[in-house]
């Protein structure tokens, strides 16, 4: 089991276990325990394309707080906007609360947080949609962590490179839940989850590789895959992004990188460009 530290970095003082739990589940936990009520793909359509100004590895969006984070590994910062304008960005190399030692991967928390992974120092470090430093999780006794995916389930995913597993975390405790994906993963780019899958994609084979969210080996498929909140699957394959329930699809080019959804918005990374695609949903017939 894995103990997790947290620490504010304005106070560097411990929390009780009591707000620890308060801070994390205002962070993780998910809006409801029903689910949504099924719907289907109908159309993708362009909300906006921003130009980052600088090479762009991935990008998170936050739709409540209309906030998107753009990773910068070679420069070791994380742009944030709001709308199309830049209004900070985090980040820099060193040890501080707001550097990085090596940035690997971000992800957005249910309340809009950035969550930032440094693989190097092992823990995840938290700020707020405007770039505060929040504090820091530290993940003990982790290997290498490169790749992270928040759950709605109150706990998250962690990839770590030096076993090649998917770990699932309590968000609550920082206790190890379990370990799955050994014998099915060699080298994976990008992690992403819903309520009920787990996708673990390798870029170097252009493969999506399918868990359960409990672990289970459910398929593997050729280009980039993801699920939305209704468990659609979503496809982009050779320049084509289609949906895997519905004849919904938008050519979007072959020289598009990484893809991350919330709720129904697409981002889509093209070097120093970032665009956002709104889903338009129809009623299940």
């Amino acid at each position: 089991m894995f103990s997790v530290f947290f620490s504010l970095c304005r106070k560097h003082r411990l929390i009780s276990s009591s707000l620890l739990m308060l801070l994390l589940l205002s962070m993780f936990a998910c809006g409801g325990a029903n689910r949504p009520a099924p719907m289907d793909i109908d159309s993708y359509s362009l909300v906006s394309s921003i130009s980052a100004g600088m090479p762009v590895q991935k990008a998170v969006y936050h739709p409540a707080s209309q906030t998107l984070y753009a990773m910068s590994p070679r420069a070791q910062e994380i742009s944030i906007f709001e709308g199309t304008v830049r209004k900070n960005v985090v980040g820099g190399l060193g040890t501080g609360t707001s550097n990085f030692q090596a940035l690997s991967d971000i992800a957005v928390g249910f309340d809009g947080s950035l969550l930032a992974l440094d693989s190097v120092s092992k823990s995840i470090k938290m700020f707020s949609t405007n770039g505060k430093a929040k504090g820091m999780l530290e993940l003990k006794g982790s290997i290498q962590p490169t790749l992270i995916a928040v759950n709605s389930n109150q706990s998250f995913y962690i990839y770590d490179a030096a076993s090649a597993e998917i770990i699932l975390y309590s968000a609550l405790d920082g206790s190890e839940q379990f370990r799955f994906g050994k014998f099915e993963l060699n080298q994976v780019t990008q992690l992403s989850c819903n309520r009920d899958y787990v996708v673990a994609y390798d870029d170097t084979e252009d493969k999506s590789h399918i868990f359960s969210s409990l672990g289970q080996f459910v398929k593997s498929e050729a280009g980039q895959t993801l699920f939305d909140d209704y468990n659609n699957g979503l496809n982009l394959y050779e320049g084509l992004l289609v949906s895997q329930m519905s004849p919904a699809s938008l050519a979007v080019g072959e020289d598009s990188g990484l893809m991350n959804i919330s709720r129904d918005i697409v981002v889509l990374v093209f070097a120093e460009e970032i665009r956002m695609l709104r889903i338009g949903y129809k009623q299940v017939r």
